[in-house]
C-alpha cells in the first residue's frame, strides 16, 4: 500500500498564490502538516482569496490537496468549506479510474437512511451508495469532514484492494476484516506492541495506522494546534478554531515571546537528547 509522495520542489506555488496562499505561507506550515500534504492528504482549512468577475477580492476558507495531473505535473484540488442547505448535503466523489474528485449535491433523506446519517454525524466511516458525477449510484465508503461539511466518498472497490492487502500482511481473520469494513477500529499486536487500524478517507490509502490502542487512534485523527506556529518568514495563528497567517513584520510582543519560548524548548530538548 505504498503511496506516491510528492517532492516539495513539485509544489505548484504559482497556482496556490492565485488563491492567496503565498510560498511563505505554505513553507511556514508545521513540518508534520506539510509532510501530510506531500503524501496526498488534505491541508488544514486555510484562508483563501479569489478575484471575482469585477475584480473584487472574495475571501473564503478551504482545504487543498496535491494530485498528479495526466501530464505528470502536480496540480491543486481545493475543498471549500460548504454550508448544507436544508436537507441537502455536498458529496465529494472520487473517480476510481482517474483519481479526480467531483463535488455533487444530494438530497439527504432520499439518498441516505437515518442510520447512515447518524453514523456520519458521529464521525464514523460507513458503507452505502453515493451519486457519481454522471448520475450513477456507486457503492462507496462515506465519511463526513466536519471542517468542510463535505461527505468524502471513495468507491469500495478502491479501498477494498487495500483492505485485502492488509489482510494478507497481518493474516486477519474474517471477523477482523468485517470490523474494519464496518468502520470500526481494529487493534492487533505487532510484536509486543498494539497497533490500531481503521478506515479514514483523509488518508491516501483510505486506511490509517497508529501505534497504541483505539483511544490513541481516535486522538491522532485530530491535530492539536498551539496558538502560534512559528515559521521562517511568519507564523500561523489559531484563534477560535480558524487559522490565519501573520507576516514577520506584523509580529506582536506576544508572538516574539512565543518564538523565544519555542526556541528555549528546542534547546532544552537538544540538551536532554545529548544527556
Amino acid at each position: 500500500m505504498n503511496v506516491n509522495k510528492i517532492n516539495n520542489v513539485e509544489i505548484p506555488y504559482h497556482v496556490l498564490e492565485t488563491f492567496g496562499l503565498t510560498r511563505n505561507m505554505i513553507d511556514d506550515l508545521p513540518i508534520d502538516v506539510l509532510s501530510r500534504i506531500l503524501a496526498g492528504q488534505r491541508s488544514p482549512v486555510l484562508p483563501v482569496a479569489v478575484k471575482g468577475l469585477k475584480g473584487e477580492v472574495v475571501q473564503s476558507r478551504a482545504r487543498f490537496s496535491l494530485v498528479y495531473a495526466p501530464d505528470g505535473n502536480v496540480d491543486v484540488v481545493f475543498h471549500p468549506v460548504v454550508h448544507p442547505i436544508g436537507e441537502k448535503m455536498c458529496v465529494v466523489v472520487c473517480d476510481p479510474l482517474t483519481g479526480k474528485e467531483a463535488l455533487t449535491e444530494v438530497d439527504t433523506k432520499t439518498m441516505y437512511s437515518d442510520e447512515v446519517v447518524k453514523g456520519l454525524n458521529a464521525g464514523k466511516v460507513v458503507m452505502d451508495y453515493t451519486m457519481a458525477s454522471d448520475g450513477r449510484k456507486v457503492k462507496a465508503f462515506l465519511q463526513l469532514d466536519p471542517e468542510t461539511n463535505e461527505i468524502l466518498s471513495v468507491p469500495t472497490s478502491v479501498i477494498g484492494r487495500n483492505i485485502q492487502t492488509l489482510v494478507g500482511e497481518f493474516g486477519l481473520t474474517l471477523p477482523e476484516t468485517y470490523c474494519i469494513e464496518n468502520g470500526d477500529i481494529l487493534t492487533i499486536m505487532q510484536g509486543d506492541e498494539p497497533v490500531s487500524v481503521g478506515l479514514d478517507l483523509n488518508s491516501p490509502t483510505g486506511l490509517r495506522f497508529e501505534k497504541g490502542p483505539e483511544k490513541r487512534w481516535k486522538e491522532a485523527g485530530v491535530r492539536q494546534w498551539n496558538k502560534y506556529s512559528v515559521g521562517v518568514f511568519g507564523c500561523w495563528r489559531m484563534d477560535d478554531g480558524e487559522l490565519s497567517y501573520i507576516e514577520e513584520e506584523d509580529y506582536t510582543e506576544d508572538i516574539w515571546d512565543e518564538i523565544e519560548r519555542q526556541r528555549n524548548n528546542r534547546m532544552k530538548n537538544q540538551q536532554s537528547h545529548k544527556l
